[in-house]
């Protein structure tokens, strides 16, 4: 009798991007996973066991309570795929580092990394700018 159990671990189609921007804008990063049966998606931001002064860290699952963070997940664009987002909005310098889309599903897990780099916006360049434009010429 032939089995009708097909699975396939998670494979991330599209993977998150790096992003440059600068403080107070909104950035997005996504990915894009396959997998049998439909895998979940969560958003992650820092590596495993990365050092800081504190000592040896774990990701921070996302969007952990962040009031300027949302993470969303929908099915498709494949039968057995979904895509995956974080939406930061007025982007800080907090927000900078590594993101981590990780998936799961009963046949495996995978992940695939982005990250985000925030530039201090130059605030004298740009009221330069707009007195320009102000003046006369």
């Amino acid at each position: 009798m032939a089995s009708h159990d097909c699975q396939a671990a998670p494979v991330i189609v599209v993977s998150p991007k790096k992003v440059h921007n600068v403080t107070g804008a909104r950035v997005y990063l996504s990915c894009e996973v396959k997998a049998v049966p439909t895998p979940v998606i969560t958003w992650r931001k820092g590596c495993w066991g990365s050092q800081s002064r504190k000592g040896v860290e774990l990701p921070e699952e996302l969007p952990g309570g962040r009031a300027n963070m949302a993470a969303q997940v929908q099915g498709g664009p494949s039968q057995h795929g979904g895509t995956g987002w974080v939406l930061i909005d007025r982007l800080m310098k907090e927000d900078e580092g590594v993101y981590q889309c990780h998936t799961t599903n009963m046949a495996g897990e995978g992940h695939a990394d982005g990250s985000i780099t925030v530039l201090q916006q130059n605030k004298s360049k740009k009221e330069a700018l707009v007195l320009a434009w102000d003046s006369p010429a």
